[in-house]
């Protein structure tokens, strides 16, 4: 059961990184994913974060890696690769949820060169979409603002695998356990 009270179970995973879902599944993984974390769409600064941002978590802020982004945009990528893979076993895969396309299952065990994964310059990093992985009980994930310019590692796993594998990548926190960071 998830923490959201719904029960759901995945379907065997293929040997692409990649797995598409059956529509109802998405759906059902979608709703339980809004649920848990309160998702809203929002292009206004009044709207963020358009997550209930859990403790642990902490939100980077992306905009100094816009600026520069085509240099920039692969080694975030690996970096969400990167932490994914930390926090799940070889055989785990987690969902990759994209409001405009349809959800996935992303296997990060199957990646360990970010270049080498069919689109991630899309589906790895807030470029102009959502960017949401979160574990199946939703323990863990990452979600990225396109809008906001933000990246945030929720769940103990994911939030320690950032911060040690960041690298001085990301070098301004945004929010900490859903609250500004006090500079």
């Amino acid at each position: 059961m998830t923490p959201g009270g719904s029960r759901t179970s995945v379907p065997a995973v293929e040997e692409d990184a990649w797995v598409e879902l059956d529509r109802g599944f998405q759906e059902l993984l979608r709703a339980d994913f809004v649920e848990e974390f309160g998702f809203r769409f929002g292009v206004r600064p009044e709207d963020y974060p358009a997550i209930r941002e859990p403790a642990p978590s902490v939100t980077w802020d992306l905009a100094p890696l816009y600026d520069a982004f085509g240099e920039s945009a692969q080694p975030l990528a690996q970096l969400v690769c990167d932490v994914l893979r930390e926090c799940t076993e070889y055989w785990e895969s987690v969902v990759a949820h994209d409001w405009v396309h349809p959800s996935v299952l992303y296997r990060p065990h199957r990646v360990v060169d970010v270049t080498d994964l069919d689109g991630w310059d899309v589906t790895l990093i807030p470029n102009g979409d959502y960017t949401t992985f979160v574990a199946k009980d939703l323990s863990f994930g990452v979600f990225g603002h396109p809008w906001e310019r933000s990246l945030c590692f929720f769940g103990e796993p994911a939030v320690h695998a950032s911060q040690r594998l960041n690298d001085d990548l990301l070098t301004r926190v945004l929010r900490r356990d859903g609250r500004p960071e006090v500079s």
